[in-house]
C-alpha cells in the first residue's frame, strides 16, 4: 500500500445508521405505493400540467375572460399567466400534498406531461428564472397575493403597473382555488388504506 491510497474507514454505527435512513426511505416508498398515492400524485402532476388560463382542449380551465380585459390575453401576457399558473402548481402540490415523496412525484409528473405535449412551453419555463420572483415574493410575508400580483407585474414590464397587479392577484387566486380543488379531488391522503 502506497502513501497515495486512501482509506476510509466507515463505522460499523454510521453504516447502521444509514442502512436504517434507506430502510425508512424506502419503505415510505412501498407504503405510498401500496395504498395507490404515487398512482394518484402521478395522475394528478398529469392533469396539473394542462392548466391552461383558455378553454383550449380537455385540460384544466382557468376562466379569467370575467375578471381580466382583452389586453392581458395577448401572447406575452398569456405566456406570463401559464407561467404563473404552473407556479402555483407547484407552490401548492409542496405546501399541500402529505408527503415530499408525493409533492416530488406530482410535481415530476406534471413537468414529464408537459415536456411531452408542450416542450416549447416546457423549454422556456425550464430555467427558473421568473420561478425565483414568485419565490420571492411569497417569502416576503404580508399579502401573498399582492407580492405575487406586484411580481407578475414586473415580469410583464408593463407601464399601467396597478391593473397588472391585479391581475397578477387575480389569476393567483383563482388558481388557487382551482389547484386546491384538483388536489382535494385526487384523494391522497397519508392513511389511505392499502388496495
Amino acid at each position: 500500500m502506497s502513501e497515495n491510497d486512501v482509506r476510509i474507514y466507515v463505522s460499523k454505527k454510521e453504516m447502521n445508521k444509514n442502512a436504517s435512513e434507506f430502510s425508512g426511505s424506502f419503505d415510505a416508498v412501498m407504503r405510498q405505493k401500496a395504498n395507490g398515492n404515487i398512482d394518484k400524485a402521478r395522475r394528478l402532476g398529469a392533469a396539473l400540467a394542462t392548466i391552461a388560463p383558455t378553454g383550449d382542449g380537455d385540460g384544466i380551465f382557468v376562466n379569467l375572460k370575467d375578471h381580466l380585459s382583452p389586453k392581458f390575453f395577448v401572447q406575452d401576457i398569456l405566456y406570463q399567466i401559464r407561467v404563473l399558473l404552473v407556479f402555483a402548481c407547484e407552490t401548492l402540490l409542496q405546501m399541500e400534498l402529505p408527503t415530499e415523496l408525493l409533492s416530488t412525484t406530482a410535481i415530476a409528473s406534471m413537468y414529464d406531461a408537459m415536456e411531452k405535449d408542450m416542450p416549447g412551453f416546457y423549454n422556456n419555463i425550464a430555467n427558473g428564472a421568473a420561478f425565483t420572483f414568485y419565490y420571492l415574493a411569497i417569502q416576503k410575508g404580508g399579502d401573498i397575493s399582492e407580492n405575487i400580483g406586484e411580481a407578475f407585474a414586473m415580469l410583464c414590464a408593463v407601464k399601467n403597473k396597478d391593473s397588472f397587479v391585479l391581475a397578477g392577484k387575480t389569476v393567483w387566486n383563482i388558481a388557487v382555488d382551482i389547484i386546491e380543488k384538483e388536489i382535494e379531488k385526487a384523494d391522497i391522503t397519508e392513511s389511505a388504506q392499502a388496495k
